[in-house]
């Protein structure tokens, strides 16, 4: 006799299931379900800040990286069974799927950043996977929220040891004095957002586009150069509905930076 079907709608936030995939493909590490909110707040000098944190030192992934909010989907994280749940907006989630994520993205936000919202605050804005070449690999939606008032931001000196305010034009800037370091997905979120021209233009824009998934190519050359590629690129077919960003390579220098560069 067969197994029973396993009805349940999120079951793929178990570990146990992450793990069965990881023998399908031994070499490949499972992505793990992952959330994260870009926040954004009225600014008297340029359309909007964005809330950033630092990442710790001493993190296993994106250490003394700036990086929005979030973290990964726990199984706690899921509907309750018959819970009433709003349709999904990512097209490959159903509903339950999708509200698991909603939850982990605005738990994440209160634990790192002592920031308070509501499921229906989000609008999602990306889908982002970790690529193959990764030790430890996450399926990141990203969201979009406005900064609720009368709160006031912490980080939780724990996972994250800095929390700053920064517009799109002061985190580039500061990018490129190497003053701090931007992941890939984390660079590009800002570069799109830098075009747009307030907080209402820039939910309308996540609200216009259709959603797709991007896992950055990789690549390593004779010298032992390392690079990542984003869809657009010469080295990466565009996939339908992405807004090919500025820069669609990332060379890494001195171990931990992702260099952007324009091809």
């Amino acid at each position: 006799m067969g197994q029973p079907e396993d009805t349940n709608p999120v079951r793929v936030f178990s570990l146990d299931h992450a793990e069965r995939l990881h023998w399908l493909v031994p070499d490949i590490a499972p992505a793990r379900p992952a959330a994260t909110v870009v926040v954004l707040r009225e600014s008297d000098d340029d359309p909007f800040e964005i809330l950033m944190v630092r990442r710790n030192d001493t993190v296993a992934f994106m250490a003394g990286s700036y990086v929005f909010p979030g973290g990964r989907v726990d199984e706690g994280d899921r509907p309750a069974p018959h819970a009433e749940l709003r349709p999904a907006i990512f097209g490959d989630l159903n509903d339950a799927q999708e509200a698991a994520y909603r939850t982990a993205a605005v738990r994440e936000l209160k634990e790192e950043a002592n920031v308070s919202i509501t499921a229906d605050d989000l609008f999602p804005l990306a889908h982002w996977v970790t690529p193959e070449i990764e030790i430890r690999r996450y399926d990141t939606r990203f969201f979009l929220a406005r900064m609720p008032k009368g709160q006031t931001p912490k980080h939780d000196e724990s996972e994250t040891t800095a929390l700053e305010w920064l517009s799109p034009r002061a985190a580039i800037a500061r990018f490129q004095r190497k003053e701090l370091l931007l992941p890939p997905p984390t660079w590009t979120t800002i570069r799109q957002l830098a075009h747009r021209t307030s907080i209402e233009d820039a939910i309308a824009w996540a609200q216009s586009r259709p959603i797709v998934r991007v896992m950055p190519g990789f690549f390593e050359d004779e010298a032992g150069v390392k690079t990542l590629t984003l869809p657009g690129d010469p080295l990466f077919p565009a996939i339908p509905g992405w807004d090919v960003p500025e820069e669609t390579r990332f060379v890494l220098q001195d171990g931990t930076r992702w260099q952007p560069r324009k091809v």
